[in-house]
């Protein structure tokens, strides 16, 4: 039997538990929440309690760095949904994260830790190694979430504090193989967004900077550049644009994360081969159908999958080094898909999703 720790207790964590009632035999894991919320802080109770479990899932903003190095330390497994570490915050160059990914695949350890295990990261960096082009490419992760809310006029759904942290004061990035591009000037003057029409739709697009791209652009020579281009709900977009970094703590924190919504988010990587292919091989998940099988939106279950896959992955890997979904992707495809299938998360290819001209024209140039 599988004891688990599950750091946090927010909506990841309640969908990442109603996944295992879903999914695990009865009987064969206890799971125990440690939240902050209820004066539980992880780091001071694991090292009390240590003797009572054999995993530990992270899904809070617990220091994902000092958190997996305890694990270690105490001998137990560490799965972790992100990497939260002030990596990003804008005390932070953009620069530090392929340095760190690089320090933090080296690490000799004596348990099973995985890093980087949600949808992005984690799902999407699979998606990325099994749909790439052969040759030269670029990729990028690409977002854009239609939910809409009856009650609430600009909510996130993704936690408002990471999304104004990451989209208002952190730097706009684009990755290359020589390094990190802060575009915030170009993007400026091209009017604060990437601006791609889809289904006759004009979106506004994010360049932020993600972990999960350096574990990308490290994984292959033929990737010639990356970035994740996302754009939050529209009304939570427009509102943290238009307030920028005069947005105060209190005004971010006031901000709901509703889980009964209407609408869908697609998430996927849209693939470019420098010629004439351009595709998109997206999922589309239904807020309503997510909130009526799990309580929470869509956001919220599409991580929690990725961190089932990641505990149901433990006993495949070996325990002397950290693990991301880029290397597990490389090593143990058809089990990661099977994983997928089985949980019900589906991708599928959409062709020529944008103008060609007009994608190079406002994507392509920033790495020019």
């Amino acid at each position: 039997m599988k004891r688990i720790l599950l750091a946090g207790y927010g909506n990841i964590a309640h969908a990442f538990e109603k996944i295992l009632l879903e999914q695990e035999p009865q009987g064969c894991y206890t799971l125990t929440p440690c939240d902050l919320a209820d004066g539980n802080d992880v780091m001071e109770y694991l090292p009390m309690h240590a003797d009572e479990f054999d995993v530990v899932v992270n899904t809070s903003l617990a220091n994902s760095i000092e958190l997996s190095k305890l694990c270690i330390r105490l001998g137990l497994d560490y799965i972790d949904v992100g990497i939260e570490d002030g990596i990003g915050n804008i005390d932070s160059t953009p620069s530090n994260y392929t340095e760190l990914m690089r320090e933090m695949c080296g690490w000799k350890t004596r348990s099973r830790v995985m890093f980087g295990f949600g949808i992005n990261p984690g799902i999407l960096e699979h998606v990325y190694q099994k749909y790439k082009p052969q040759g030269p490419h670029y990729a990028f992760e690409l977002e854009h979430d239609n939910a809409h809310s009856r009650e609430h006029q600009v909510f996130g759904t993704w936690s408002p504090y990471m999304y104004a942290e990451e989209a208002v004061f952190a730097e706009k990035v684009v990755v290359t193989p020589q390094g990190t591009r802060v575009v915030d000037k170009q993007l400026a003057a091209n009017g604060d967004t990437i601006k791609l029409t889809y289904h006759g739709f004009t979106r506004h697009y994010l360049p932020i900077h993600h972990e999960e791209l350096a574990s990308m652009i490290m994984s292959n020579p033929d990737l010639l550049g990356t970035a994740y281009l996302f754009q939050a709900p529209t009304a939570l977009q427009k509102y943290c644009l238009r307030k920028g970094k005069a947005l105060t703590t209190y005004q971010i924190f006031a901000i709901p994360v509703p889980q009964n919504l209407q609408g869908e988010d697609h998430v996927g990587m849209l693939f470019w081969d420098t010629a004439d292919q351009l595709y998109w091989v997206k999922n589309t998940t239904q807020n309503q159908a997510t909130w009526l099988r799990y309580g929470v939106n869509a956001v919220c279950w599409q991580t929690a999958t990725g961190a089932w896959i990641a505990y149901r992955l433990l006993s495949s890997v070996r325990p002397d080094h950290p693990h991301t979904m880029t290397e597990l992707s490389q090593i143990m495809p058809t089990q990661i898909d099977a994983l997928l299938q089985q949980i019900g998360l589906s991708f599928h290819r959409e062709e020529h999703p944008f103008d060609i001209e007009e994608f190079k024209r406002n994507v392509i140039s920033y790495f020019e």
